[in-house]
């Protein structure tokens, strides 16, 4: 279990460090302010091992200190249908500001 959960960390460390690096236009800095939970300016490994026991917890739905192949998979499909919902809603929002441009014009 100990491996599968330092296995587990391990996986969420390498998806997670460019996240904290990368500037995602307005979300700048959200990612890392979000893993430097005492504001101290830089993420240790304390605080990024959290996160990742955080993310397992949130995984590990039946609470057996496992992450089974049907769980890992019910993360990833609520994942993409966030995403999906997050797409959809810059969509309107695009659409309406293009709308909203084209009245100006008139």
């Amino acid at each position: 279990m100990k491996k599968l959960f330092l296995l587990s960390a391990a996986a969420l460390a390498i998806s997670a460090t460019p996240a904290l690096a990368d500037n995602h236009g307005d979300k700048s800095g959200k990612m890392f302010e979000k893993h430097d939970t005492n504001g101290d300016g830089v993420v240790s490994e304390a605080e990024f091992l959290d996160h990742a026991k955080q993310r397992f917890a949130e995984m590990d739905t039946d609470g057996n200190g496992e992450i089974s192949q049907e769980e890992a998979k019910a993360q990833k499909e609520a994942r993409k249908e966030k995403m999906k919902e997050k797409r959809e809603k810059w969509k309107e929002k695009r659409e309406e500001n293009h709308d909203h441009d084209h009245e100006d014009e008139e």
